[in-house]
């Protein structure tokens, strides 16, 4: 028997809650795709503690180019970036996958833009590839929420972040990843941190396959907040130069009021004393600001930290049942 040595193979981490109507439109699109004929395609679906129970028979039917289905099912709702983390690190385990790429189950994420990210790793294979975000179908509310919440994020963390989940990583970069304890609070945020070259290319965005989205502006707000805790660090630093500038400000302002009061004669009777006990209300503010920013900085960088790699199992109930055992493999 001949090995072709040309062959990949590629794992697809889908977390997925309750929406199993759209994720097996999914899996026969991607069945369906020609251009992953000469890969071997593996399914990992993580089901994030979804109330409504996948349908087994529904799933267990031929899948054209997909070589196996995995159903790793959570004990408990762990939300959106973290069943990604929990799919990483069980894609992680078999050392023969090639590559791993992440998207989402509704169909979002289009199928036939699997094999635009093969291509462009197969172009650089140390480079994680990430699809920033062409043309986008939410409405126009969201889509000004997610404008603002870019530019709050630049200004907090120096950095942009032009892209979310739908990405592919070269073994070794997943193998970088699971071991790296922000991808548990949000992974696009973590990959631009991680200093793992990455290259973008531009997909727009398909409509959702059945179903309605569940994300509201609360949970892009948690989503938000989520891949700014990836740079608490950085974020406290910040937060303590800008008190410190503040703080200088104030004392600055403190001698100039001091400076009128007994220099010249241009104050008004009474207003240096409100003035002065504004100013002083505002440095013990910005010190006890700083005082707090340095304790947390401090304490976050002597807990011990969530290292998925080897944590993230406790969650889960079962990754064992092979639902894709009657699958028929490519050839």
């Amino acid at each position: 028997m001949t090995v072709d040595h040309n062959r990949k193979k590629i794992g697809i981490v889908l977390p997925v809650f309750n929406d199993w109507e759209a994720f097996t439109q999914l899996l026969a699109q991607l069945g369906e795709q020609s251009d992953l004929t000469k890969n071997d395609l593996h399914v990992f679906a993580v089901d994030d503690g979804s109330s409504e129970p996948a349908d087994t028979a529904a799933l267990i039917v031929p899948k054209g180019m997909l070589s196996d289905l995995r159903v790793i099912r959570l004990a408990c709702n762990l939300g959106h970036q973290r069943a990604i983390a929990v799919g990483l690190v069980e894609a992680s385990k078999i050392s023969e996958m090639d590559a791993v790429v992440v998207m989402d189950s509704d169909g979002e994420d289009p199928p036939h833009a699997v094999a635009k990210l093969i291509a462009a790793w197969e172009k650089l294979p140390s480079h994680i590839v990430v699809a920033s975000r062409g043309q986008r179908l939410e409405s126009f509310t969201f889509r000004l929420f997610y404008s603002i919440y870019k530019r709050i994020f630049r200004i907090m963390t120096g950095e942009l972040v032009n892209f979310g989940n739908f990405c592919l990583m070269p073994q070794r970069a997943l193998k970088a990843l699971v071991h790296n304890p922000a991808i548990w609070n949000n992974l696009a945020a973590t990959i631009v941190r991680s200093r793992i070259p990455y290259t973008e290319i531009r997909i727009n965005r398909g409509p959702r396959l059945a179903g309605r989205s569940r994300l509201s502006l609360v949970g892009l707000a948690v989503h938000g907040l989520s891949a700014i805790s990836v740079y608490t660090d950085i974020v406290l630093m910040r937060t303590i130069l800008a008190a410190c500038f503040l703080g200088g400000l104030a004392i600055l302002a403190l001698i100039t009021v001091v400076a009128i009061r007994f220099g010249t004669d241009w104050a008004i009777p009474g207003w240096a004393t409100y003035v002065a006990a504004s100013l002083i209300i505002i440095l013990v503010q910005v010190i006890l600001l700083v005082g707090v920013a340095l304790f947390q900085l401090l304490s976050f960088r002597s807990l011990k930290p969530f290292i998925p790699a080897s944590d993230a199992n406790s969650f889960v109930v079962d990754a064992a049942e092979d639902l894709g055992r009657e699958c028929t493999p490519s050839s």
